[in-house]
């Protein structure tokens, strides 16, 4: 239990401490989405029916045009075996980018790698408990699609904790901070 609470103080750390100048520059980025076929249930050779399926959280912050990096927290809870939270600093890549036209696609891969926390759910009376250890979280996803401008329908395809098929929606938030501050000088 102490090792849970552990990585959560080191996420939320990683956040807060990044630097304000960079964090200030570019436009951010909110995705829920929902995934299909993780690798845990796949290596457990779980039934679809015994998994949850993998709600993912994400935080996408704009470097350039083409590269965001972000945290992605996703949770999947397989009845036949444990729970898994995984919390995984991550980096997209465009490819291509239709951003003069009507309608805006975006083709783009993605990486993430971090540590996932297991519970095993499983547990008999007074057997030992064998929760808690960490495991390694990835996510390999050489193509996902986004739809839209500033709410957006994306659709990937990869394998790793948000599954072989996730898709969801994006926000993308404005720079506040920008903003206001251009109000003040004017």
């Amino acid at each position: 239990m102490k090792g849970k609470y552990y990585i959560l103080c080191v996420v939320l750390a990683m956040i807060c401490f990044v630097p304000r100048g960079l964090a200030q520059r570019g436009k951010s980025e909110i995705a829920l989405g929902y995934g299909y076929y993780s690798d845990y249930s796949l290596v457990n050779g779980a039934p679809f029916s015994a998994s949850s399926g993998a709600p993912v959280l994400t935080y996408r912050y704009y470097i350039n045009k083409n590269v965001t990096i972000g945290m992605g927290i996703g949770y999947e809870n397989i009845r036949t075996w444990g729970s898994f939270l995984t919390f995984a600093p991550e980096m997209t890549f465009c490819y291509l980018d239709t951003r003069h036209d009507l309608i805006r696609v975006r083709l783009y891969g993605k990486i993430a790698y971090g540590v996932t926390i297991f519970d095993d759910l499983n547990r008999a009376p007074g057997a030992a408990d064998r929760s808690g250890p960490w495991l390694y979280g990835f996510q390999g996803t050489p193509l996902g699609i986004r739809i839209g401008r500033q709410v957006a329908y994306f659709a990937e395809v990869g394998f790793g904790y948000e599954g072989l098929i996730h898709t969801g929606i994006a926000l993308r938030v404005p720079n506040v901070l920008k903003q206001h501050r251009n109000v003040e000088e004017k």
